[in-house]
């Protein structure tokens, strides 16, 4: 095993062994940076999206909405193009301030009007996403560092892949010459296969 990952002057290992040995020491080392920098990168990215979760929650409140027409009908498309997502629908809703607005909200498929629907609203009265909660902020941190990391390590891995492609060519045609050189018939050769 040792010789295999560190081959010495002394084995039979020959100069391609010991770049793709190198490579892949360089490869462990490069894979465990890339390992610690999705680490710094995940730490960096949770405060961030958790600091959007702080600021979204400041500035958005949960209110009820009434439906003034039909939502999208039961297993049509919805925007994103999935069956039964929710889709906009007219409505009506008080703010805090109790300024009655009109205007088009997200309702499930299949509610109809006159339904009472559960929306979220900016500052200024007007419909919002609901607001990023902490758990979704550690999740989406985890999953962007993680990705990241999975990402660099693949690239790394085809990259000395590609490398040892090459070394196994410049090894194969290394063969090649040799046994060219050991098979070639001496002129002082006196026996029947050398005639």
């Amino acid at each position: 095993m040792q010789h295999t990952l560190l081959p010495g002057r002394d084995t039979v290992a020959r100069r391609p062994d010991r770049i793709q040995a190198a490579l892949r020491h360089l490869l462990l080392l490069l894979s465990l940076a890339a390992a610690a920098g999705a680490v710094l990168l995940g730490i960096g990215m949770h405060a961030s999206e958790t600091a959007r979760s702080g600021e979204q929650a400041a500035s958005r409140y949960a209110t009820t909405a009434v439906l003034l027409s039909d939502g999208p009908a039961p297993g049509t498309v919805g925007r994103s193009g999935t069956v039964g997502e929710p889709g906009p629908a007219r409505a009506t809703w008080v703010t805090r301030e109790g300024q009655r607005h009109t205007g088009e909200v997200d309702a499930l498929a299949g509610t109809v009007a006159g339904s009472v629907v559960p929306i979220w609203l900016d500052a200024a009265g007007a419909p919002v996403e609901r607001p990023l909660t902490p758990f979704a902020a550690a999740v989406d941190a985890a999953a962007i560092a993680a990705g990241s990391c999975a990402a660099v390590i693949f690239l790394l891995w085809l990259t000395y892949r590609g490398a040892v492609l090459l070394l196994d060519r410049v090894r194969l045609a290394a063969w090649q010459q040799e046994w060219l050189h050991v098979s070639r018939p001496r002129r002082d050769d006196r026996s029947p296969a050398g005639s």
